[in-house]
């Protein structure tokens, strides 16, 4: 929890102060506010091409880009990102529909995750996407069966556990032996024959996922060292295999880093070292990278308006109309989100930042140096492009808020906000 006065603002070309007034990408945010009401989660459609481009530049090549869709799963951001020729990396039926919906390539769509159903894996194999990720022993027999059922054979990737600590919060490491993603190595070696034997399986790649916002590169090279060895214990035992899944982890700034991250450059380069090592570089295999919130974190902010300004035992409280329910992660996480003022404004002493949800962890900044601000007042928090609207909730029945995606001057609307009405659509009274 960002405790202490620290009001760090990681640096931004899209979202900047022009003659007083914060822009994204020159679309003034007031008129954004003015146009479609707050809170309303707001992106650069050239940071998410940027983003894109530099981590294309930065990883060895062949490399597939299968974006971690559970970061923003918008259909103008997904269809975006597929023009440019990006993957996907899926986690449930209702994320490949999406992907399907804006004609992303099935072949590019690789399916992770521990709880896949029957439903969403007969969804994968009749879509024909490049893999299932499988991360049991269940889950192969699963898979398995439902193949033979239907004739036909399933393209699979075993994601193993490399046991390397990423140095992160604990909540988003997972490559771990105390986590449930992925097999441990020894349950993966043993399984080689039973998989090279199949006439309903091919394991067409290898996997893993160490965890997100890693800080240094080492992690990710000790990672691909440990996967590239597995990968020519594959080969050798018969496999076809055609792909290493290295994962994601390439972190961004939130503003309250004590040191700064290594550059993606360096990932790129410890990939490349984990493959040589091993000697999983000779094998030709295809890379295959996860990022998330590499490609949109920082290319998206929560616009919202100040709704009043409290004062109570000796301490001010900034109440706005966005709260946990748009942006959970600093009551999750107690993640940090850089605030700005949509006026320009030097900071004028320590606030709390809170929503009018019923919840006291309904807050996104505690002790935070903030400017001087009134009732209607507009504030963004940055890097609210992943894990923003794809962990919104309507909890206190609150509508989901709108998003917008700023264009080449113009700031069009790609998710409306719902009504009072939506909120109950869909559900029934009884006779």
């Amino acid at each position: 929890m960002d405790r202490g006065t620290r009001a760090d603002i990681p640096p931004s070309s899209h979202f900047a102060y022009r003659l007083g007034a914060l822009a994204c990408d020159e679309v003034p945010l007031s008129v954004i506010a003015e146009r479609f009401d707050t809170p309303t989660f707001v992106y650069s459609a050239r940071a998410i091409d940027e983003a894109y481009d530099a981590l294309a530049a930065s990883v060895p090549q062949p490399c597939l880009i299968a974006y971690a869709i559970k970061a923003n799963s918008n259909l103008a951001i997904l269809a975006r990102l597929a023009r440019r020729g990006c993957g996907a990396d899926i986690v449930s039926g209702g994320e490949l529909a999406r992907c399907l919906e804006v004609g992303l390539d099935p072949k590019k769509i690789v399916f992770s995750g521990v709880g896949k159903t029957d439903r969403e894996l007969c969804m994968a194999l009749d879509a024909g996407i490049r893999a299932l990720h499988v991360e049991s022993v269940p889950e192969i027999d699963a898979i398995e069966a439902i193949a033979r059922d239907r004739g036909v054979r399933a393209p699979i990737t075993l994601r193993v556990n490399p046991d390397v600590d990423p140095k992160t919060h604990p909540y988003i490491a997972t490559g771990l032996h105390d986590t449930k993603f992925g097999l441990e190595l020894d349950v993966a070696r043993a399984l080689l024959p039973r998989l090279c034997a199949s006439e309903h399986l091919a394991l067409e790649g290898v996997a893993c996922h160490v965890g997100s916002q890693l800080a240094g590169a080492e992690p990710m090279a000790d990672a691909v060292e440990i996967l590239g060895a597995f990968a020519v214990e594959c080969v050798r035992a018969g496999a076809p295999l055609r792909s290493l899944d290295a994962g994601g982890g390439w972190p961004i700034r939130y503003g309250d880093e004590d040191l700064d991250y290594a550059p993606w450059e360096a990932f790129g380069a410890a990939i490349r070292r984990g493959l040589e090592i091993s000697g999983a570089a000779a094998l030709g295999l295809e890379l295959i990278v996860e990022p998330g919130r590499a490609l949109v974190g920082d290319a998206g902010a929560l616009l919202t308006r100040v709704v009043f300004v409290k004062e109570q035992h000796q301490k001010r409280f900034v109440i706005v109309d966005a709260a946990m329910t748009e942006l959970i992660r600093p009551a999750l996480y107690d993640a940090y989100h850089a605030v700005m003022p949509v006026r320009a404004a030097a900071p004028a002493g320590a606030a709390d930042l809170v929503g009018p949800v019923c919840e006291t962890g309904d807050f996104f900044a505690i002790d935070r140096a903030l400017p001087p601000v009134a009732r209607g007042d507009l504030l963004i928090l940055r890097g609210a492009g992943a894990y923003g609207m794809s962990m919104a909730s309507q909890y206190n029945s609150r509508p989901l808020a709108a998003e917008v995606l700023v264009e080449g001057g113009e700031a069009h609307l790609v998710r409306r906000r719902q009504s009072f009405e939506d909120l109950f659509r869909d559900e029934l009274r009884p006779a």
